[in-house]
């Protein structure tokens, strides 16, 4: 009898997992690469390669559950939250470059391309570097393309992020520090 019921639920099994797997939209990942200026010369390089890697997008969703949290459990409940998110990964191409996590990262549709929007926690991002006294949390890296997926970006290494609830965006509210420029920023192939 235990034979008959397994043999019945076998191909139910197979027929939900065959579905879940039609019904997940296929992600392909966003890959932008620029030229960044550092700041720091003569003692490191004048610019670095930076290469924006974003497996998925931050969604409403997940902007309303951040925003719950933060207000319900506050600021030491929501950093654990952000800290787990994992998007993607912003990648400094040189010797003493680190590859730092990327915690949300949102694109906005404008009409003359995309504006995308990529937070990250507050950390060095160089060896041998260290971050001034700040007062925020996070790093952004704000993305300006035009159509054809080229354009400029800023790094912003001691920023503070909005979270509108209602539109599910989040927006890069204001900075601490000067900006690094981002030249020569497009995007390449999605892999």
């Amino acid at each position: 009898m235990t034979t008959k019921c397994i043999g019945k639920i076998q191909p139910l099994v197979c027929l939900t997992i065959i579905l879940a797997f039609l019904t997940v939209p296929l992600m392909a990942k966003e890959v932008y690469r620029g030229r960044m200026l550092t700041g720091k010369a003569p003692v490191e390089p004048a610019a670095v390669d930076i290469q924006i890697e974003i497996e998925s997008w931050t969604t409403p969703e997940e902007i309303i559950e951040f925003n719950r949290v933060l207000a319900s459990s506050g600021s030491d409940t929501f950093l654990s939250l952000f800290n787990s998110t994992k998007k993607g990964v912003v990648r400094f191409l040189y010797a003493r470059g680190y590859n730092l996590t990327i915690h949300m990262a949102q694109a906005q549709e404008e009409e003359n391309g995309k504006k995308v929007i990529v937070v990250l926690r507050r950390e060095p991002w160089s060896q041998g570097s260290q971050l001034g006294v700040g007062r925020n949390y996070f790093m952004a890296i704000e993305l300006n393309l035009n159509k054809e997926g080229k354009g400029e970006g800023r790094f912003y290494e001691d920023a503070q992020i909005e979270m509108d609830v209602m539109g599910g965006k989040v927006y890069l509210k204001s900075y601490e520090s000067s900006p690094k420029i981002i030249s020569s920023v497009k995007e390449t192939k999605k892999k």
